[in-house]
């Protein structure tokens, strides 16, 4: 990425030996080759697409989690670089970056997220969404403070769409970690976007 990362601690990749390598269009099915030309040349995307019969489905969870009725983008964007910085992706990181100051993040608002310990220095809903990352990633589950507190800011179906975003964003982490997918290198394809579609 030719955009600098504002935090001092970037999430770095293992020292892994073996990756699943990027699909070609010839490893792929002819219909999902199809969606492929439709979307933005991400990596992540072709990976998904390796996944043949799912990749539709996986398509659109994406789609919904990126256009839910009633979910900040600004507070997806959080939610996305603290999982990011939590598991150490740096993929999801570095993409999610660019797509969090498009949405309206500073620098110093992506910085914080990058801290070791629990993120105070944000508006108190920001923060809040921070500590049900944290719960979430780390233990699995949401205290039931948190959760009484998400209920009182946001309802019950809103509630459940950020728990959604947040175990979504935990999954694509570890997807991204365990399959290897390389970072970007073509910045065209995440200039101006907020999100992989």
């Amino acid at each position: 990425m030719t955009q600098q990362n504002p935090t001092p601690n970037v999430p770095q990749y293992g020292s892994w030996k073996v990756a699943i390598p990027l699909p070609g269009d010839k490893d792929l099915p002819q219909d999902v080759v199809k969606q492929l030309e439709k979307l933005p040349p991400l990596h992540v995307l072709r990976m998904f697409a390796g996944t043949d019969d799912m990749f539709s489905g996986i398509m659109a969870l994406i789609q919904a989690i990126f256009t839910a009725k009633g979910v900040d983008p600004k507070l997806r964007e959080i939610i996305i670089l603290r999982t990011a910085h939590l598991l150490n992706c740096a993929y999801e990181w570095e993409a999610n970056v660019v797509f969090a100051r498009n949405v309206g993040l500073t620098d110093e608002q992506i910085t914080l997220l990058s801290s070791n310990e629990a993120v105070s220095g944000l508006d108190p809903v920001s923060n809040l969404i921070c500590r049900a990352t944290d719960e979430i990633t780390r233990d699995a589950v949401i205290s039931d403070e948190a959760l009484a507190q998400l209920l009182a800011q946001f309802g019950p179906s809103i509630t459940t769409k950020y728990i959604v975003a947040i175990s979504w964003f935990n999954m694509l982490s570890r997807f991204l970690l365990s399959t290897r997918v390389p970072r970007e290198t073509n910045d065209a394809a995440l200039a101006g976007r907020t999100s992989p579609l």
